[in-house]
């Protein structure tokens, strides 16, 4: 029994460490501004409100045209796992942008939807 529980929670850490990455490049994706490292991250079948994967990219590519230079960076992140293929994180992040030599900032606290594919954990809803 102890051997079970052991792989287990092994497996669960993982996967929470393959979250913490995916998180950490969405990050990164946004700072750099990079419309096809940011899509790598999303689920094929990603639907938010009926925002379909198209959609976001399409919002999202027009914010990176819109500022000057972005920087994103996430914290306090809590995973909950649904079951062995879906999660959701909780996390709080920081977005500043600059546009006409200002910076601005924006703080705020998002639920992502997470869903296990075949080459590893994507975003899923909650953009």
């Amino acid at each position: 029994m102890a051997v079970i529980l052991t792989l287990l929670l092994s497996a669960c850490g993982g996967d929470k460490q393959d979250i913490h990455q995916l998180l950490d490049a969405r990050d990164q994706a946004v700072s750099s501004r990079n419309i096809n490292s940011y899509s790598a991250l999303l689920y094929h079948d990603y639907n938010h409100n009926g925002q379909t994967t198209s959609d976001l990219l399409a919002r999202v590519e027009a914010l990176f045209f819109q500022f000057d230079t972005m920087e994103m960076s996430s914290s306090d992140r809590t995973i909950y796992f649904v079951d062995d293929t879906h999660a959701q994180c909780e996390q709080s992040y920081i977005l500043r942008v600059k546009a006409d030599d200002q910076w601005r900032a924006i703080a705020q606290r998002e639920r992502l939807d997470l869903t296990k594919a075949a080459d590893g954990w994507k975003i899923s809803g909650g953009l």
